[in-house]
């Protein structure tokens, strides 16, 4: 018998909804986040997968695909409830680009925000490498060629996209660290790019 499957079967995703958790996935990626809980129907309705499902914005992880999950609201580090300044989660929105960017931004969550923020911050460089200097495709009503297959094929920066969305961090947001790390992306970006 596989204890690790009985065990992950047990597991109650439910009450994981909004809490910020460490998802340990069947490969051994560690991922932590807020957590907002899909039910079978849900999941079903949105992804096209028959099973209960944890999302960290944006990577939604079905239950199969999760070996352990524990709630990390009981932890009170320098780091808040996390282990690190920013993780896997932030580390695969900053590789898949403009999109992943930008779902992140758009879901309120500030904590996720400031993690991801500091995390481009750290790796400048790649981001600038990547970075093409326009905004977005579809933006403009341009066709763009399919997307290809591979989940590990890093995504465009998309320039213009970028610094609309960190404007609109600087002039929206409350929170001051993250308004504060929005302006000194900006100005990172505008002193490397000028």
């Amino acid at each position: 018998m596989n204890i690790n499957r009985g065990r992950r079967r047990d597991m109650n995703l439910k009450k994981l909804d909004g809490k910020c958790v460490r998802i340990v996935t069947v490969w051994g990626e560690v991922f932590e986040g807020v957590a907002s809980y899909d039910d079978r129907e849900y999941a079903l309705h949105e992804y096209g997968h028959d099973q209960e499902a944890l999302q960290l914005v944006p990577i939604v992880f079905y239950k199969d695909d999760i070996l352990s999950v524990i709630s990390l609201e009981d932890v009170n580090g320098p780091f808040g409830h996390y282990s690190e300044k920013y993780g896997l989660l932030e580390k695969k929105c900053l590789e898949w680009g403009t999109d992943m960017i930008e779902e992140v931004f758009d879901s309120e969550d500030e904590s996720q925000i400031l993690r991801l923020l500091v995390c481009m911050k750290d790796h400048f460089q790649s981001l600038a490498d990547r970075a093409v200097p326009s905004i977005a495709p579809w933006r403009s009503g341009t066709s763009i060629s399919e997307p290809e297959d591979d989940e590990n094929e890093q995504g465009p920066v998309y320039l213009g996209e970028l610094e609309n969305m960190l404007r609109s961090l600087v002039k929206y947001n409350e929170n001051e660290e993250v308004v504060d790390e929005a302006k000194g992306l900006l100005e990172q970006l505008s002193a490397y790019f000028s």
